[in-house]
């Protein structure tokens, strides 16, 4: 899909990096420790780095799944809840997706979505049949008549407006620890456990393409919006054909047939108010597995953010642990590289919302008022948000 090219005031994305405080933590498991005989040791996510050394992470899919429930939790959103929409042979689920309506369900306007269909970019001949070869015009096949003009079959798929990295450990060695327990049953020898934990800071980057919010593409054999809901959507006045309005037409350049639809003043909640509620969740995120016994707050301690006129995921790779091993830094110089590199793409003051405490160069980047052209916000990871709402429109 192409990006659309706003003026340079404008923000098209949402870019940013954190960070979340997992002391003693486990957050996303990996199952069973693999390669001895010991079968009871249960370990997290962990990926290997140049020197072979294991480093904890999360997955984008874990952590996402928190974001999403939490979002549901502090707003009044309907939540598209997934569930299967196909079997196999053996009645297993191989299909499965939520509601596929972004006007309704803001989640998965944000999110995304994808139900594939079967026989996509052939003739359909009815609602559970499509014919293999292409058919001429006036083409008669038992009680169907198909033309030029006839519907093909169409996956319906939307990517998500909201990319996410894995959060990854900041520190590489000596994060490791493990908790020795025991079942201890009524009769018989005890059942030792293990489960291995670690002590880090985890970092994570997102980048929200704002510029798609509430906007969705039916172009080609895959489309965004479900055609019978297209046509009941305009009806209620609540999406309009955008095809022809000027920041839309130059995109459909080339394309022989499609169109692309925008959500009206009758959708509530708006585009701003689901950006926002986005990065609110964010910051007030909560979610990860084994929290009953090992309970962590998955809140970013440290977020940073800005309005973009491009969709790069400018703000990564900020963050070390220091000397002493026992806190973290912000990389100020390249933090101010980057702002400074990006001038001419950052639409929006830089806002850092930071937990006091928490960085051990704090002082540094409070003292951050502006970098070049660039205006420094510095305040709490909840406030920060609520800052970034007066630069969205």
């Amino acid at each position: 899909m192409v990006e659309k090219v706003e003026d340079k005031k404008s923000i098209t994305h949402i870019a940013g990096t954190f960070l979340i405080k997992a002391d003693a933590a486990f957050l996303n498991g990996a199952g069973l420790k693999e390669g001895t005989e010991d079968r009871n040791t249960t370990i997290p996510k962990t990926y290997e780095d140049g020197s072979g050394g294991r480093v904890p992470y999360v997955s984008s899919q874990a952590w996402k799944r928190w974001l999403r429930n939490t979002l549901i939790e502090e707003t009044d959103w309907k939540a598209s809840v997934i569930m299967a929409t196909g079997k196999s042979e053996k009645d297993t689920t191989n299909k499965a997706s939520g509601e596929l309506d972004p006007v309704e369900f803001p989640e998965d306007d944000v999110f995304g979505y994808m139900q594939a269909m079967k026989g996509q970019g052939k003739r359909r001949l009815s609602t559970t049949e499509y014919e293999q070869e292409e058919p001429s015009e006036g083409t008669e096949i038992g009680d169907a008549k198909l033309s030029a003009k006839n519907d093909k079959v169409k996956s319906i798929m939307r990517a998500s407006p909201f990319m996410a990295s894995v959060l990854t450990s900041i520190r590489r060695k000596g994060w490791k620890g493990a908790d020795e327990a025991y079942v201890h049953l009524k009769e018989g020898t005890s059942l030792p456990y293990t489960t291995e934990f670690y002590n880090t800071h985890l970092q994570g980057v997102f980048c929200l393409n704002y510029s798609r919010l509430g906007v969705f593409w039916n172009v080609g054999d895959r489309i965004e919006l479900e055609e019978e809901k297209v046509k009941s959507y305009v009806s209620e006045g609540k999406i309009v054909d955008a095809s022809h309005e000027p920041e839309y037409a130059p995109l459909l350049r080339g394309a022989t047939n499609g169109k692309i639809y925008r959500v009206t003043d009758k959708v509530k909640p708006d585009r701003i108010s689901r950006a926002i509620e986005v990065l609110n969740a964010l910051a007030k995120m909560r979610g990860g597995a084994k929290q009953a016994q090992f309970g962590t707050d998955v809140s970013p301690k440290l977020i940073i953010m800005a309005g973009l006129n491009c969709g790069n995921p400018i703000f990564n790779d900020l963050f070390r642990e220091n000397n002493d091993g026992n806190g973290i830094d912000v990389k100020l110089d390249a933090l101010k590289e980057v702002i400074t590199d990006y001038e001419d793409r950052i639409t929006s003051p830089v806002i850092i919302g930071i937990r006091s405490g928490y960085v051990a160069n704090e002082p540094e980047v409070k003292a951050l008022i502006k970098v070049g052209k660039t205006s420094v916000i510095v305040t709490t990871p909840i406030q920060a948000v609520e800052k970034f709402r007066e630069y969205l429109r």
